[in-house]
Parts: C-alpha cells; structure tokens; sequence
C-alpha cells in the first residue's frame, strides 16, 4: 500500500484501515517510526467527506508546531484553539490542546458536531500525574459518534488500555503496535578516560573506572565532568546531535563552550544558515531584540540551545533553524523530544538521572526511549546511534541496564475530577455521577471503584460547605463555576466574594496573577510595594483561599487549592504600562520564558473570567482592558503564530 508516494509498513496499513472501517484505533510504535501520516490519513479521510478532524496534544509547542505542519499542507481549513491562542475556529482541521477539547465537551458538545474522528497525540500521558485525567475525561465524555486515532509511544499495558477504551466507547476499538523502527538504533555508553563502549561491557569498564577514581573526603566537591564526545562524533561527521541535559543552565554553558572550541561549518554552510536566521528575525519582527545579535553569533557556529525559559520567539526560530538540517548541535532539555519531528543522526544523554522537583532520580524506561527515538532520520540515515555519559559515582549497572533495555511499564491512570467538571456532570446526570467515575480508567484498573468514589465524595462535600451545591443541584455559585476551568475555584471564590469589584484593569490582572503565579525555586523575591493593589483585596482574597482549603483538608482532600502568590504583581503593574521586556525580566531575576508564560497565564484567567460573566459586566470590561494592556510583543502567542 502506498500513501503520498510512500510505501507503507505494515502497522501503518492495519491502522489505515482500521480508519477507513471507521473504527477507533490505538496506534503503538515507537518515536520515528512514523505515526504521524496514520493522523494524515484520518484527516484527509475527513477532507474528502466534508467532515471535521480534532488533533490534540499535550503541550502548547505540540499544539504550534502541528498548526504551523498542517498549514502548510491543507492551507486555510486549518485552525487552532490552546489557551493563548484562537485562530480560524470552525475550521475543517481544529488543533486543539486536551484540555480545549475536554472543555468544549462539557461546555457545548454541539460544537464537535460533523467530527469523524479525534487524534490523540502521545496518548500514553493519560498516565501524567497533572494532567493525566484530562485525557480519560475526553474519551469517557466525548460524543457516541466520535472516533479516535490514539498515538502513543510503546507502554507496557497496551491490552488493558485497549480494553478499556472499547467498554467505556462501546465498540471495538483496534490495537496496532510494533517495536520495529524503520532506522535501526544502537546504544553506547561513554566515561571519561575510558571513551566509548557497548553496554555488554557495562560491569567490567564501572569495575576499572571504580578502581582508578580517587577517593574523596566528605565535603569535597566533586570535579568538573568533561568529555570529549562531541568532538569525536563531530570528527567522524555524525552530525547533526541532539545533546539532551536535564538542566537549562547546563544547556547553555555547554553550548558556549563548544562554540568556543568546535568549528562545524564550512563558509557557505554558515552564510546559509545565517540568512536564513535573518530571514527569521525580519518575520518575526525582533531586530531590535537585545539578545538577536548573540543568536546570531551562535547560529553562524551551527550550535545552540533550547529549553522552557527561552523565549517563545527563540524557540521557534531554533526549531526551525534545526529542521532545515543547517544547525549541526543543539543543547536542550527533554521536552525537545515530545511529539515535536526533529529527528538527528546522533543522541546524546548528559546524564541518565534529572532532578524531580524534590530529589534527583534515574529517568524512566519510557524517557529514555522517546528521546534516543529522535536519533536517526528516515531517508538519510541507515541507522541512528545513542550515547550516554555515566557518572561512575551514580550509575551502576543495574539502574543502566533498566533505563536502556527494560520495557516500558504500564501507564497507571491519574483519574481525579476537578471541580469543574463535578459540576458540570451534576447538571447532566443529576446527583447520581458515581457512573462517571465507575467508567474511569482507575477503576478498570482497579476492578474494586472506592478510592476514586472516596475522592469524588470528599469534592461533594466541599462544593456543598461552600454552597457551590445545594438540594436542587448546582447553586447560581456552582453554576458560575462550572463555565470555568482551570483555577475554577479561585476565580469563583474571589468573584463570590467581590474581591474583583471596583478594581480598574491593571489591579485586577495583578489579582489574577496571583492565582497562577508558582515561583520556580531560583526566583527572586520581589522588593517592590504593591502600592496597586489595595491591602483589603489582598486580604480578603488570600482569606477566602484559605477557607476554601481548610475544607478541603477538612475532608481528607490532599491535594489543595494553590495558595496565592503576589509575587508577579510588580511585573504586571510595570508590563501593564509599557515596561520593555528584557529589562523587565532582568530586575526579577526571571528567565524570558517563565515570565512569557506567567503573563500568558494570567491572559488565560482573565480571558476565562471575561466569558464566564456576562459582557457589559463591568469585572469583564476590566478583565478585557486588562488583555488589551497585557497581550502584546513578546507575550502575544497569536501574534507570533500568524507571523508563520
């Protein structure tokens, strides 16, 4: 069978026609196989019939990068919808984030109406402690006509997934997996002092570096790690290499150190790529941006890096810089390798542990694999090769050998109602939503439905403590509620209690701020007064959270109400009245993209209390003031978007 010129392997045609029977389908397979053109098919199938696709992903990026893909394809039947941005909303083709899609279920169904089928990319995140219920509450309340194409990394419980998904959509859903890449890949590892080996060697070359390493003292600080790697893959042309470290500031020091040292380009290799990156920026509109002239430099080196607090702009251009195939090295953090096709001949791990939030761990099986999956690149390479840098002091045999040969484990389900969609589901079904949870994935797992039914319990009880319901059903309170999602309890809370009334624009996006606002560890304390924001609403809102959470803990709930955090109302104030952006960023101690993603947050909150309430309310006057002040330059994401 051949699609778009392509000979198909043989799991892409069992899934086609699956898709062409007009069933579900999960499809399993690892990173680089080739998935995405299983998602192609749907969507032209679609097409042909004047019908509608829906692709969601986990992650805004995802979301972008696929809009910018199928834009290209399929022209102006292309639309998106994520928190940040809107573009062409009753499109043939809708990108959407998860959480749009499972919002629009509950808020008007009638607007998936025409839709044939649904495709879930990286559907194993159904297993993702934040968000992980999200995706089981679109595929339990997703309309009876709906199908879905779900894509997915390989998981150790494919069956039960299956099984599952076919109960709870009432039909045979398909199951098509491989292990099979169409570009072999090899694993090596590396220490310093003893260069490159295969892992059968694993125990005798720990055993030799055990032996030559000097014991140190208790205090002592460990020595700087070097390798020379990259330099050795760089003499034999394996280029270009995807370099994954676990740390952003660790991306960018090795990515100045190896522009000091490596030299990659040719002449006309590096007068290619930096035109194109001035084409870039001239797009883009950032000429004037302080950081452009040392990209520049870096681009020009064909080395660079990317992570999470880069701007969003500089993302962009780096992902496209690297998918020309003109950037022979970049430095990045994981989420390089989820979802997003930017394939390399070589993949090195820095380290195969990474900080938790709380305590440094070994990656997991299905890490490994989603991000070595990236090396090698069908139609240029026969075959792609992983390195990985151990640490001797931390890396013994054992845990090397489960990261890079042990099977993936199951994905166990993260099933937890919000209090959103409790409310929602009390106005659909009535009182009785014990059948809503006795669907869920947990309880399939479980067999026995008491823990997830003890939470959902332990909600109810809150919602009626706060009179968010009352013996008809949801209050005027929990109706309110119900149209938002995602911090839907502050937002009630707040708005109940008034803390929104009589504040001009700029003092209720400082308020809003506060409810997103999650210092990373690093931030800065800000020493500015909150001379904006009058103490009273301060007060009153930080009280009426901390009521909210005492019920909480009061029936057992563990998992709380965030507290606020004022922390960003400094930055709010000065970006509301025209502060430049680098400066800004510079005197909170923030990197660019945590503070972009913190004022597109709080757009978010704003935009989703303006539609709650209705339209000459003077709260939503103020809230789209607010927008207005806040989304432009680098924090516009539509902007930047349409821009492509």
């Amino acid at each position: 069978m051949q699609y778009k010129g392509l000979d198909l392997y043989p799991f892409q045609e069992d899934a086609i026609r699956a898709i062409d029977e007009h069933r579900s389908v999960i499809v399993s397979a690892p990173t680089g196989a080739g998935k995405t053109i299983i998602a192609e098919f749907a969507i032209d199938r679609a097409l042909a019939a004047d019908r509608r696709v829906v692709y969601t992903s986990p992650i805004k990026a995802l979301s972008n990068q696929k809009y910018r893909d199928f834009t290209e394809a399929y022209g102006d039947r292309v639309g998106i919808m994520t928190g940040d941005v809107t573009i062409n909303p009753d499109a043939n083709i809708q990108v959407m984030t998860t959480e749009i899609f499972r919002n629009t279920i509950f808020e008007d169904s009638s607007r998936l109406q025409g839709i044939d089928f649904v495709v879930f990319d990286e559907v194993h995140y159904l297993g993702d402690s934040d968000r992980g219920s999200v995706w089981e509450e679109s595929i339990i309340f997703a309309p009876p006509e709906v199908r879905f194409v779900a894509l997915s990394a390989t998981i150790g419980n494919l069956d039960e997934l299956r099984a599952w998904m076919s109960k709870v959509r009432e039909e045979d859903v398909a199951l098509i997996h491989t292990d099979d890449r169409p570009v072999p890949l090899h694993r090596y590892l590396y220490l310093e002092e003893q260069g490159i080996f295969e892992p059968r060697e694993l125990k005798d070359r720990l055993r030799e570096a055990g032996r030559r390493r000097p014991r140190r003292r208790e205090g002592d600080r460990p020595p700087p790690r070097r390798n020379n790697l990259v330099p050795i893959l760089a003499r034999e042309k394996r280029l270009p290499i995807l370099y994954f470290c676990f740390s952003r500031r660790r991306c960018e020091q090795l990515a100045r150190n190896y522009q000091r040292k490596l030299k990659l380009f040719t002449r006309e290799e590096s007068r290619r790529v930096t035109a194109m990156f001035d084409e870039l920026v001239d797009r883009y509109e950032i000429r004037d941006h302080p950081a452009v002239g040392a990209m520049r430099e870096s681009v020009s080196r064909g080395i660079l890096y990317h992570h999470a607090g880069m701007l969003p702009v500089y993302k962009d251009i780096v992902e496209r810089l690297f998918t020309s195939g003109l950037v022979k090295l970049i430095f990045t953090t994981e989420t390089f390798a989820l979802g997003v096709n930017m394939p390399a001949r070589c993949v090195i791990f820095d380290s195969l542990h990474k900080f938790n939030g709380v305590e440094v761990e070994p990656i997991s099986p299905l890490d490994f694999r989603q991000m070595a999956g990236r090396a090698g690149r069908q139609g240029k390479d026969s075959e792609g090769d992983v390195y990985c840098i151990l640490d001797p002091e931390v890396d013994t045999a054992k845990i090397v050998g489960e990261i890079i040969h042990k099977k993936p484990g199951a994905i166990r389900s993260r099933f937890d109602l919000g209090y959103s969609t409790i409310l929602n589901l009390h106005r659909l079904m009535g009182r009785d939503i014990a059948p809503a949870v006795e669907k869920s994935f947990a309880a399939f797992q479980r067999g026995s439905t008491e823990e997830p039914l003890a939470l959902l319990r332990a909600r109810l009880r809150v919602l009626e403590e706060r009179q968010y319901l009352g013996e008809s059903g949801p209050t005027g309170k929990g109706r309110f509620c119900a149209r938002l999602a995602g911090f839907e309890v502050h937002l009630t809370e707040l708005y109940w209690d008034g803390c929104f009334e009589d504040l001009d624009p700029v003092e209720i996006a400082m308020v809003a701020s506060a409810i997103v606002h999650s210092p990373r560890p690093r931030d800065r304390a800000s020493r500015v007064e909150f001379s904006a924001i009058p103490d009273l609403v301060m007060r009153r809102s930080r009280k009426r959270i901390r009521e909210f959470r005492r019920s909480e803990m009061k029936n057992g709930i563990l998992d709380l109400a965030k507290h606020l955090d004022f922390g960003l109302a400094p930055a709010i104030e000065a970006w509301s009245q025209g502060a430049d952006f680098a400066r800004l960023a510079r005197g909170l101690g923030k990197q660019d993209g945590d503070l972009v993603r913190a004022l597109r947050l709080t757009i978010q909150v704003l935009r989703q209390l303006a539609w709650a309430l209705p339209k000459d309310n003077h709260v939503a006057v103020a809230c789209r003031g607010a927008i207005e002040m806040l989304n432009r330059d680098e924090v516009d994401a539509e902007a930047q978007l349409r821009r492509v």
